[in-house]
């Protein structure tokens, strides 16, 4: 079994180093524009994404997505079924504001990253973690946002504004497990709770924390993958 980590938007592979050490081997890519890929031009959409990431590691695959990548994960799951074992679907939606994302698009080209830095934060964190001035996670955000090229940011965006799979997440057969963050000011708990719905096999798990769970309760995230991969284990044998 291959363990994929998919990151969020302007995020990068880094996210995942708060994790548990148990959990580093996961694989852990990088789309198009993010981290160490920041320079790569080209199209890019989450179907693109998706493919890459198919492509890359060898099925079985168990894929946790947080945000953006809980989007990449769901059109790996519809679009390559037979490589995925299993689906972590974190803090994420099936169904994308599209006004709304095009309007951080547009903020972030016309006053680059510093523009949308704290907005952006005080989507992803808690205020008692924005309080702290060396809170591990929300350094690392801050840093990695501020490096972030604003035109791959933006074109990420524009490609996150024409995700809708709600109608689709009925032929998805892979386990799946919707996480929740009961402090999530980003992704609504209703529509984690219409996702689960949808999807023939699945639970749902509520996880104290925000958006960004991976980052500010990382021990908490592990718990959650932890979980979700022995229930798996539980059900294949």
């Amino acid at each position: 079994m291959t363990l994929v980590l998919l990151h969020p938007v302007g995020l990068d592979a880094d996210c995942w180093q708060f994790l548990d050490p148990d959990l580093a081997h996961a694989g852990k890519p990088e789309m198009l524009g993010h981290g160490r890929r920041i320079t790569e031009r080209g199209t890019w959409s989450l179907t693109a994404g998706a493919d890459e990431v198919a492509a890359s590691f060898a099925p079985p695959l168990d894929l946790v997505g947080v945000s953006m990548g809980g989007l990449i994960a769901q059109h790996i799951a519809l679009r390559h079924p037979s490589k995925v074992r299993s689906v972590v679907l974190a803090c994420t939606s099936a169904v994308a504001h599209r006004d709304r994302l095009l309007e951080r698009a547009q903020a972030v080209l016309d006053g680059g990253m510093a523009s949308v830095l704290d907005s952006t934060l005080q989507r992803w964190f808690t205020s008692s973690a924005l309080a702290q001035p060396a809170h591990p996670g929300v350094a690392y955000a801050r840093q990695r946002l501020l490096s972030d090229d604003p035109e791959a940011f933006a074109r990420t965006w524009r490609a996150m504004a024409e995700h809708n799979t709600l109608d689709e997440l009925s032929r998805i057969t892979a386990l799946v497990t919707v996480v929740v963050g009961t402090h999530d000011a980003a992704s609504p708990a209703e529509g984690l709770r219409e996702i689960q719905r949808r999807l023939p096999n699945s639970r749902l798990e509520f996880v104290e924390g925000p958006h960004m769970l991976q980052l500010e309760t990382p021990e908490r995230f592990s718990d959650t993958i932890r979980r979700h991969l022995a229930w798996v284990e539980r059900l294949a044998t």
